[in-house]
């Protein structure tokens, strides 16, 4: 005797991947007189998982007169959001996280030195 039968199977993904930060284009240097919203920075966020698990969000650490924008897809910007005074702060060392929806909710960080330079 013998017979047949279709099994189907679901394959359900674990949050096992952090996301990855990949920075695309860093300026080594603003200019204290740089105006609000200057770009310093464009990343890109991927996380290797699917569903809630793949996706992400990003912030920067810290009281810090930087922000993230997001443009399209996973690229963000890094943008001024005040005027700088390099004779109060000569640099900058931002810390950028990215954190997933996974549960348990996974993260990595990238950080990026912006020096300003004198005018």
């Amino acid at each position: 005797l013998s017979a047949h039968c279709k099994v189907q199977v679901e394959v359900v993904d674990v949050n096992d991947n952090a996301p990855e930060i990949a920075l695309t284009s860093v300026s080594a240097s603003i200019a204290e007189d740089a105006p609000p919203r200057t770009v310093v920075a464009l990343f890109s966020v991927r996380d290797r998982d699917s569903g809630d698990n793949g996706r992400t969000e990003c912030s920067v650490d810290g009281d810090l007169p930087f922000s993230l924008s997001p443009t399209f897809d996973s690229y963000y910007e890094l943008r001024s959001t005040a005027a700088l005074d390099r004779e109060r702060t000569a640099e900058y060392n931002i810390s950028i996280r990215a954190l997933d929806w996974g549960r348990p909710r996974l993260s990595s960080r990238a950080s990026i030195l912006v020096r300003v330079s004198d005018v």
